[in-house]
């Protein structure tokens, strides 16, 4: 083959050629650049003859003196050089040939030219036309990469070196000894390769326009941001016209007829590129003197890219040098250049969720930025005034999508807006700003970067972000920031689960307020409905009906919406561990979320507890180890946790109330070694008001197949959760109808079956709620219990509980007994006719004054001969009205039975006390009436 043919074949048109020589017997190096391929061959046989190992540059450069990379212009070929022999990669060249043929056929690439490089082998596959530096280099890499991954021992520094030199034939190799001779393999000339065709055999991506734009910032978001600009070849026109145009352009339209080829080209390169490019081509051709329609057309087709200055100035010298643009711009096409703005159907966009719903994926319809600003058609906002000019001027202001969804009234912090963000690798957020940050620079810096929004002039999308406030607040109201999880209103058209809104067809994102945000990972959902399936059914068998009666109240909990008790509580005890009481709580709370974000433990405090139960609104809410809790505390807690709110507090730092959520309506789930009741029975002579409230169960001792089988089901509930929740809600919320009627018929029937009345409303709620919930779940694959065992097993608690509040009743004998005892050092004890007052000498033990003197306030006289108390009616209301004794009831009952009287006399008489008459209730107590002998009783 004729060197001056081969090397015309693989190297480009344009730009001059680079020959390198080094002579190893001095390490001399001459470095030379020429203008033609023959004065290239020329040199190198010159250099050969004097003993120098010669080269010539791949890549032709820009400008004379330097073979760097960024004075490298443009390619013409593919290559490799595979090392032959000795320690080399393969034993010799026909070991490395067979090595190329297979990688060829696997990619089905087409057969290239081969050179023997005197030791090893250089591979040349020839292109149909040249292409600049930066598309050759994006293939290159990619070749390089299938080498490595076919196993093509390729010498990985030579395939996609922009720099690299490879042996002119007909040379000599001069490491060898003798020199051996540069000479090509066969004499069949391959067909060149289209440069797209080769990129796709590659799996290479499609080859972008060359970068000649230099973005503002942002550079992770370069391919969007260059997507989003567009040249217009009529805006270069008027520029022209205006006397602000590029000069080359207008020596090419006015001078037709007499520019060289390669200018002509030059032209085209600039109007193909540009958005009305189709017109505009023959715009700069059709006064050419080889001017057709076919011939622009195949010329067109085998530009690459828009040229650059640089280019023009070499084809055309002394025009560029007067221009007003010379230096600041680097190619023609940029004097054309708009931002594309993004139209509806650009606004509609696919991006994986961060943290929202519907993940991975979802379809986000962006809506159109407020004026002056307006996003590009591949995202990022751009703002748009006009210059001191008039021309339209237009600016990056953020290089991914950001914009304000709506307004929020949170009670707390007041308005805010909720914004989305874009981020083009990690997909899509939604954070809450307080409106109180949106104007304040500081705060605003620091919320927006602990976002992720990494700009520098923070006050343009400060700015920015303010308009999209004033627009909204002029055309929307802001809608009340969600405080409390659970459903929306009374018509569950909605209900929030952490970030989701969820409606019967369809997720929304809920955004965070101060009292829900902290909660919000524990929704996450985590491992898989299936593997939660298999756990949750670990119940599934006789002897576990407490286990997934518990579970089911997690069901049971959003049916309460439906009941007008706010809360039903159910408590479980028992004085042995390991029976599974938290375990079984930690199931339950799985429907929805984190077992261990989601409950709460002995270390946290009533208030803690009583606003969880605020915060999840219609969620479970489950409460471990009561233990040490006190009466008092207990009793308290029962009746707060039923009544549906908080106690009300003052706000820090403000003479005002604090706010309170709407009331919650949930079941409650307590565990405990001791029975509530009880623990309040200590403080409290009859707590028939706190058992009525609250269903007690004593756990029997349980049988577990082995510890190892609990232990795999306690991790199987904490690796998989938060699956369940959303499919059992919109069930509900498309059958609002039928679920309420199944809740009212399961609860006819609870009713009937235990004998409840109106008293005992409460259980009958829990009960009711959480059948029913049992059975909505199995209708729905969640779980496999038994509903009907369930059931059984619930009527059986509420039989057990009823008679343990019958056995409460207490008598008016037992009440009076109580009060007395309880008050013993406040009663004074004296004979009907010992009077202190006199000097006689009386005896004196017929007075009973225990230490003295009564201690605090005397609340009743007793004498000791009569056995008559006289009690005071204030003291004992209120001894009543703690131990929540109906006090009328009780002085009836008195009256009644005992025979008692009202009248009004001294309790201190025949004492020196000196006390005014005072009312008193006159109780007889003798032993007759009090042991029930006589017939009056």
């Amino acid at each position: 083959m004729d060197t001056n043919i081969f090397l015309k074949s693989v190297l480009a048109d344009g730009g001059l050629y680079s020959l390198l020589a080094l002579r190893p017997i001095d390490s001399r190096k001459v470095q030379k650049f020429y203008s033609t391929t023959e004065r290239l061959i020329d040199a190198s046989q010159n250099f050969d003859a004097e003993g120098y190992d010669v080269y010539f540059g791949l890549g032709t450069v820009e400008k004379d003196g330097s073979r760097k990379t960024d004075n490298i212009k443009e390619f013409k070929s593919f290559f490799l050089d595979l090392d032959c022999g000795g320690t080399k990669d393969y034993a010799n060249q026909s070991e490395a040939i067979d090595a190329l043929r297979d990688f060829c056929k696997k990619l089905n690439l087409p057969n290239p030219l081969k050179i023997n490089s005197g030791r090893g082998v250089h591979v040349y596959w020839k292109l149909t036309e040249a292409v600049c530096a930066d598309d050759w280099l994006h293939v290159a890499t990619r070749l390089k990469a299938m080498c490595a991954q076919h196993n093509l021992l390729a010498d990985v520094a030579v395939t996609a070196d922009v720099c690299r030199v490879l042996r002119v034939p007909k040379t000599h190799n001069y490491k060898t000894d003798p020199p051996a001779e540069v000479t090509y393999f066969g004499v069949d000339v391959p067909n060149p390769v289209n440069f797209d065709e080769f990129s796709e055999l590659l799996g290479s991506d499609p080859i972008p326009i060359p970068n000649i734009y230099t973005p503002t910032e942002g550079v992770v978001s370069l391919d969007s941001i260059l997507s989003n600009k567009e040249s217009v070849f009529a805006d270069i026109i008027k520029k022209i016209k205006a006397k602000k145009g590029c000069q080359q352009i207008k020596n090419i339209l006015k001078n037709q007829q007499e520019i060289s080829e390669p200018l002509w080209r030059a032209g085209l390169s600039i109007a193909k590129f540009c958005v009305d490019g189709e017109q505009a081509v023959h715009i700069v051709s059709m006064n050419h003197s080889d001017y057709s329609e076919e011939e622009t057309k195949k010329k067109t087709d085998a530009i690459k890219g828009p040229y650059l200055c640089n280019t023009f100035d070499d084809y055309s010298p002394d025009i560029c040098k007067d221009c007003i643009h010379w230096g600041k711009i680097k190619s023609p096409i940029s004097l054309g250049q708009r931002i594309r703005e993004a139209t509806e159907e650009d606004n509609i966009v696919e991006a994986p969720a961060v943290n929202l719903p519907n993940s991975p994926t979802s379809t986000y319809v962006i809506p159109a930025y407020p004026k002056p600003y307006f996003r590009g058609a591949s995202g990022g906002i751009y703002v748009r005034t006009r210059n001191a000019e008039g021309d339209p001027d237009e600016k990056l202001i953020y290089h991914n999508d950001l914009y304000v969804v709506r307004r929020l009234r949170d009670v707390e912090i007041g308005e805010a807006v909720v914004m989305r963000l874009h981020l083009p690798k990690d997909g899509v957020r939604e954070f809450t700003l307080p409106l109180t940050a949106v104007t304040s620079r500081d705060d605003f810096r620091k919320q927006m970067s602990m976002q992720g929004v990494a700009v520098t002039k923070m006050d343009e999308i400060m700015q920015y972000t303010t308009t999209w406030v004033n627009e909204l607040q002029a055309n929307s109201v802001a809608d009340q920031a969600h405080r409390q999880f659970g459903w929306t209103g009374d018509e569950c058209k909605s209900f929030i689960l952490g970030n989701q809104e969820i409606y019967k067809d369809k997720v929304d994102f809920n955004p965070p307020s101060t009292q829900t945000a902290g909660l919000f990972s524990a929704f996450e959902p985590k491992g898989t409905m299936e593997e939660w399936k298999k756990a949750i059914n670990f119940y599934n068998k006789d002897g576990f009906e407490l286990h997934q009666f518990v579970v089911g109240t997690s069901f049971g909990s959003p049916l309460m919406q439906f009941s007008p008790i706010k809360c039903a509580a159910l408590h479980i005890y028992s004085k042995d561990s390991g029976l599974g009481k938290t375990t079984a709580m930690e199931a339950g709370v799985s429907v929805w979320g984190k077992p261990e974000d989601l409950l709460t433990y002995k270390s946290d405090t009533v208030n803690t507890r009583m606003n969880r139960g605020e915060v999840y609104h219609s969620l479970p809410l489950y409460m471990d180890e009561l233990t040490n809790s006190h009466g008092r505390e207990l009793s308290d807690l029962v009746y707060q946790l039923t009544g549906g709110k908080q106690r009300g507090r003052m706000a820090s730092g403000s003479n005002t109330e604090r706010y309170r959520g709407e009331a919650w309506s949930l079941l409650a789930v307590t565990t405990g070694n001791t029975s509530v009741v009880e623990r309040v029975s200590i403080t409290k002579s009859m707590p028939k008001a706190e058992a009525q409230r609250i269903l007690e169960c004593r756990v029997k001792k349980m049988h577990f197949e082995t510890k190892e089988e609990t232990d795999i089901f306690s991790a199987a509930i904490k690796d998989n959760y938060g699956h369940a929740g959303k499919e059992y809600i919109q069930y509900i919320m498309s059958n609002v109808s039928s679920v309420k009627a199944l809740l009212g018929e399961v609860q006819q029937r609870v009713d009937k079956m235990a004998g409840l009345t109106a008293e005992n409303r409460f259980w009958s709620a829990l009960v009711s709620a959480t059948v029913t919930g049992i059975m909505i779940a199995k209708k729905l694959g969640l779980v496999d219990y038994d509903h009907k065992k369930i059931f059984k097993w619930g009527v059986s608690q509420l039989s057990e509980n009823k008679r343990q509040v019958e056995d409460m009743n207490m008598s008016v004998e037992e009440i009076l007994n109580d009060f007395i005892h309880e008050h013993w050092s406040n009663v004074l004890w004296i004979k009907s006719t010992d009077d202190l007052r006199k000097e006689q000498d009386i005896n004196r033990d017929s007075l009973i004054i225990p230490e003295a003197v009564p201690r605090g306030k005397l609340v009743a006289r007793y004498e000791t001969d009569l056995k008559r108390a006289y009690l005071l009616p204030k003291p004992l209301k209120a001894w009543c009205g703690e131990q929540q004794i109906n006090y009328n009831s009780f002085i009836h009952d008195l009256t009644v039975k005992l025979k008692a009287t009202k009248a009004k006399m001294r309790l201190s008489k025949g004492t020196h006390m000196n006390l005014p008459p005072a009312h008193v209730i006159i109780v007889d107590c003798s032993v007759e009436k009090l042991d029930g002998s006589t017939e009056d009783l």
